[in-house]
C-alpha cells in the first residue's frame, strides 16, 4: 500500500534513520574487530584474540539491542501505513512513495553492505581457525609419533634424537 510519508507521526522515519544509521555503526565497529580477529589469529596472539573476543561479544550486544529497536520501528512504520502483512522493510520501502524511499534507502543499504561484509569476514576468520586448529592436531600428531618412536624425546641442534640425562625435554624444535 502506498502512503505519504506526512502521515507518520511523532517522527517515526527520522526515529528509523537514527536507529539504522546506529546499527550500522556497530556493524562497522564489528566488522573492524572482525578484520582485527585475523590479524591476530594469523600472528598467533593469544592475549590479543582474549580482548579482542572480549570487545566483539560487547560490541555484538549492542548491536544486538539496536537492531531489535530497529526491527520494532520498522514494524510500527509499516502498521501505520497499512501494511498488514509482516515483510522486509526493503520490500515495503519498494512500494512507497519517492520522499520516503529516498529518505531510507541509503541507511538501509548501508546497513545491508556492513552486515554482508561482516558476514564475509566472519567466514574467513572461520576457515582460518579451522586451518590453525588442523595444524595444531598434525603437529600434536607428529609430536606422539616422535615420542613414541623415542620415549626420552631429546633431540639435538639439529632435531636429531638424542640420549643424555635431561630425558623428556626438546633441546630444539623439529
Amino acid at each position: 500500500m502506498v502512503t505519504n510519508s506526512a502521515n507518520f507521526a511523532g517522527g517515526a522515519v527520522e526515529a528509523l534513520t537514527a536507529v539504522l544509521a546506529e546499527e550500522q555503526q556497530h556493524y562497522q565497529r564489528l566488522l573492524d574487530l572482525a578484520r582485527r580477529q585475523g590479524r591476530l589469529m594469523t600472528g598467533h596472539d593469544l592475549e590479543g584474540l582474549h580482548d579482542n573476543t572480549r570487545q566483539f561479544n560487547e560490541t555484538l550486544a549492542a548491536a544486538q539491542v539496536v537492531r531489535s529497536q530497529r526491527e520494532q520501528l520498522a514494524r510500527d512504520l509499516m502498521q501505520d501505513s497499512g501494511t498488514t502483512e509482516a515483510g522486509s522493510l526493503s520490500a515495503w520501502l519498494y512500494e512507497q512513495p519517492a520522499p520516503l524511499r529516498h529518505a531510507l534507502q541509503q541507511p538501509v543499504q548501508a546497513v545491508r553492505r556492513a552486515a554482508a561484509e561482516l558476514a564475509r569476514t566472519n567466514e574467513m576468520n572461520r576457515r582460518l581457525a579451522n586451518f590453525c586448529l588442523d595444524l595444531v592436531e598434525e603437529e600434536a600428531a607428529l609430536l606422539r609419533r616422535c615420542l613414541l618412536s623415542d620415549p626420552s624425546g631429546c633431540y639435538d641442534r639439529e632435531a636429531q634424537p638424542t640420549l643424555n640425562e635431561q630425558g623428556g625435554t626438546l633441546k630444539r624444535q623439529a
